[in-house]
């Protein structure tokens, strides 16, 4: 009986374990990676493509700012062996968040991806003054309609890095690792072959990498809006700063319906930006196994 009670113990460990850590094609692969200084940091292999094969793991990794991790996290990315950084934020950004702090065998390449649109600079004030009013449930999607746009010339760079295979490991990230980095990585898993349903669900594991901060955000931002706004409509302006910090597959989504309507596929999109057939056959032979 004691023997029968040991192994039921055990099976449930197991079960558990694999339940706590499962990704999202439902295996014991652990793709979140632990640092104290960043909580939206991760792998983007083992993902199955549509034609039967898996991207690499430890190859590819997707982050937000690396300015404020510690000792002990950049011992961890070393130990990842991550070659090359890329940091999509711009020079003002970088001057208001720090740089980021890497170890010494890593590259830093700066593919700043600017905010001189309406839309950013309307998210931007919102953040500083918590008026979410001007930054509608819609205003995610466009976001990420725009950005195959303003920074397509950042996004083919990203290409060409990954064209060679000296550069890998690599990381690329933006400030929280959501908006710029969530359009890079949809347009990397597109160009790979994954199919739309597996980005949808890697963009949307921003939300539990980041849930406690974006909840913490959330409240911050509510409170300082109801202490400098009177007429303010705050029921609204909660659920706005919510949609904002707490994403939904369908702003994603804005990126996929762009290209498609404005080139026709994700491949005319790669041609446009400047992308050429040998580049994507070395990125697919880089990161992809049989």
């Amino acid at each position: 009986m004691r023997k029968i009670i040991i192994i039921t113990v055990a099976i449930f460990f197991l079960i558990g374990c694999k339940n706590r850590y499962s990704s999202p094609n439902q295996d014991d692969f652990i793709r979140t990676i632990s640092l104290e200084g960043q909580d939206n940091f991760r792998d983007l292999g083992n993902y199955f493509t549509t034609k039967g094969k898996t991207v690499q793991k430890r190859k590819i990794y997707r982050s937000g700012t690396l300015s404020q991790i510690t000792e002990e996290d950049k011992a961890v990315i070393q130990e990842l062996g991550i070659k090359t950084v890329i940091n999509f934020l711009t020079e003002e950004e970088i001057a208001k968040r720090g740089a980021d702090k890497l170890p010494n065998n890593a590259k830093s390449v700066y593919l700043p991806i600017s905010g001189d649109n309406d839309e950013a600079s309307t998210v931007l004030k919102a953040r500083q003054t918590g008026n979410f009013s001007k930054v509608p449930v819609e205003l995610n999607y466009n976001i990420h309609k725009l950005l195959p746009e303003v920074g397509k010339d950042s996004y083919y760079q990203l290409f060409k890095l990954l064209a060679d295979s000296s550069n890998y490991p690599v990381l690329f990230h933006c400030s929280h690792g959501v908006h710029r980095t969530g359009t890079a990585a949809a347009l990397l898993l597109s160009l790979l072959d994954v199919p739309w349903s597996v980005v949808e669900t890697d963009y949307l594991l921003s939300n539990k990498c980041r849930q406690r901060k974006s909840q913490m955000r959330i409240n911050q931002l509510d409170s300082i809006a109801r202490h400098n706004f009177d007429t303010l409509d705050f029921k609204e302006n909660r659920k706005n700063i919510e949609a904002f910090y707490i994403l939904q597959s369908e702003y994603i989504l804005g990126t996929k319906k762009h290209i498609e309507e404005t080139y026709g596929s994700f491949d005319k999109y790669f041609e446009h930006i400047g992308l050429s057939q040998k580049e994507i056959l070395a990125i697919k032979n880089n990161l992809i196994q049989e």
